[in-house]
């Protein structure tokens, strides 16, 4: 079960981490971005730290560093891929049906993609999440097709990552999961 007031409450959280996962631009660790996760009052202390740290590690290299550190973890090796869906169903036909979904459930909240990205990439279904005008919107529980999407791809690509997991792109994508994750509740089964 989606907890959407803890969604809600991460809208733009979700909106800097599809910033900060996607290719780094010029301006993507600007003074901007780190003052709003510094007020981002929907972080604990704890993650809210973590987060600052890898902004400014990942901040302080330079541009052309720090683009091809990305492109070496993410674009130059298939073991650690952005697009969340690839992991469970690599090119398959049933993966051509999810990202069409993904692409209908876009649509029916409100995003439009104005990307040539898959519609199962990650920083694109964190924009969704941060953009979509699903708050009172009866059909809102079809939300968890993308909230399953993120974490089975995240689980798999933290799987495949064990020897990078101080690569602060990899950190950022665990906290992505575990921001994620809070927006699941579990629903407790009561005894017969």
């Amino acid at each position: 079960m989606i907890d959407f007031k803890r969604l809600t409450k991460l809208k733009d959280t979700f909106a800097i981490l599809s910033r900060l996962i996607d290719y780094p631009a010029t301006d993507t660790f600007s003074s901007e971005f780190r003052q709003l996760l510094l007020n981002d009052g929907a972080l604990s202390t704890a993650t809210r730290g973590e987060l600052l740290s890898l902004f400014d590690e990942l901040g302080s290299m330079p541009s052309i560093e720090l683009q091809e550190m990305y492109a070496h973890l993410f674009e130059m090796n298939r073991r650690y891929t952005l697009y969340m869906s690839y992991y469970k169903m690599t090119d398959s036909r049933e993966r051509g049906t999810i990202l069409a979904r993904l692409k209908m459930l876009y649509e029916m909240f409100g995003v439009s993609e104005a990307t040539s990205e898959l519609s199962d990439y990650l920083p694109l279904l964190l924009e969704f999440l941060a953009y979509g005008d699903y708050t009172n919107d009866p059909r809102r529980q079809d939300i968890q097709l993308a909230l399953s999407i993120i974490e089975d791809g995240t689980y798999t690509l933290l799987k495949n990552a064990v020897s990078d997991s101080d690569n602060p792109y990899i950190q950022l994508i665990r906290l992505t999961r575990s921001l994620i994750g809070s927006c699941i509740k579990m629903e407790v089964q009561e005894d017969a």
